[in-house]
């Protein structure tokens, strides 16, 4: 008897666009998933499922109910299907680990079927660990077809061993987008049958991530920068300099002058803001050291405890429009999360389209308004606690 399972990867998440390593860590889905979402029902609209199974992480949850909705069918989620786990890597930008752990990050890219984070599983544990998961549902459903949104590591894993390859031909599976489904069938024996994997025909190509992030195929690599994050430290004077003069930049741009800026009232607060957090004011740095963007938290705010504040994102003018946007936010985010903050607010002056779009773009609305020396501001705010 044969039993069918779709397998899934969710919908964009923040770890995507964020380039943050996001394992296990629980994030949140993009503005971007939402438009994947309703593709990725119309393509099983027409499948007569018996059930749906998802990891119990939101990315998942959230894409597993978008295929149940439609068939009248409720979620029911597993841990065991689980994305790897990043152990020590989890939530870290991907482009800190050959600064920071050099060995291992060069063993993950160079055998990443035996490599593991500290602390972590490597990506065959995961898929094996999910492969067992899928089993159990298959001895549940035997007969039936059935949906499992998973993850794209585990799910890599998984289709290694489906395949029949041996660990070191991992890399012949390549990536899947987002909401990339692959087709399996188990017979009564337990034999696996790939009819396709990654296959993400449903989405317009508008909504593709690895579009949107410049992947050019499946066995692609991001081809914009990616960016590590370097604290700034208020007692140096070189990054004195550097967080005043990405500042004035940021004033010239929202107000058309810089004028009331007070370069030391900003570096006593970028000192209260790191007794708070010491990632409160980070640069945002390039493979080679170069500092192209300032992210700077008003953690020291507390007119509003669930609310973190922005101070100031500013990206180098030579590497605007080239992807980091994405990546101070999900610094600021990563901070403001792991302070227990549920919404993130930014103060964006009334002339500042640009800015505007910016939040815009990435899921913020306006809620009210704010008016200083500098004028009329609308504040946008972006939701950042997981369910």
């Amino acid at each position: 008897m044969r039993t069918t399972v779709y397998i899934i990867r969710h919908a964009e998440a923040e770890g995507n666009v964020y380039r943050r390593c996001h394992g296990q860590y629980n994030a949140l889905l993009t503005t971007r998933a939402y438009k994947q979402l309703p593709y990725l029902a119309k393509r099983f609209e027409n499948v007569p499922l018996a059930a749906v199974y998802s990891s119990d992480l939101f990315r998942a949850r959230v894409t597993a109910q978008a295929v149940a909705e439609p068939h009248h069918l409720s979620v029911e989620t597993r841990p065991v299907l689980r994305e790897i786990d990043m152990g020590d890597w989890e939530d870290i930008p991907w482009a800190e680990l050959p600064h920071t752990w050099p060995e291992q990050y060069a063993l993950w890219c160079a055998r990443p079927w035996e490599a593991a984070p500290p602390h972590g599983e490597t990506v065959m544990q995961a898929g094996q660990r999910m492969l067992d998961g899928v089993r159990a549902i298959v001895r549940e459903n035997e007969g039936k077809e059935v949906a499992v949104v998973t993850h794209g590591s585990a799910i890599r894993g998984m289709l290694t061993i489906a395949h029949g390859f041996v660990p070191e031909q991992m890399g012949e599976i390549g990536w899947g987008d987002n909401t990339c489904v692959a087709k399996l069938e188990f017979d009564e024996n337990g034999n696996i049958g790939v009819v396709y994997e990654n296959d993400a025909s449903h989405l317009p190509q508008e909504y593709s991530t690895f579009a949107s992030i410049g992947w050019t195929n499946t066995k692609g690599i991001p081809a914009s920068p990616q960016i590590w994050f370097r604290r700034a430290d208020p007692k140096n004077p070189q990054d004195v300099d550097k967080i005043v003069g990405f500042m004035r930049e940021l004033h010239k741009n929202a107000y058309g002058t810089d004028a009331n800026l007070d370069p030391d009232a900003l570096i006593r607060d970028v000192e209260r803001a790191q007794k708070v957090s010491p990632r409160a004011c980070t640069f945002g740095c390039l493979e080679s050291g170069e500092e192209a963007a300032l992210v700077y938290l008003k953690t020291w705010w507390e007119e509003q405890p669930e609310i973190g504040l922005v101070g100031g994102f500013c990206i180098a003018g030579d590497y605007r429009g080239c992807g980091l946007s994405g990546q101070i936010l999900g610094q600021a985010i990563s901070v403001y999360r792991a302070l227990g903050k549920r919404e993130l607010c930014a103060r964006v002056a009334e002339k500042n389209m640009r800015a505007q779009g910016f939040y815009h773009k990435f899921g913020f609305l306006q809620r009210g308004e704010y008016r200083d020396e500098n004028g009329l501001h609308y504040q946008m705010v972006k939701p950042i606690s997981v369910e």
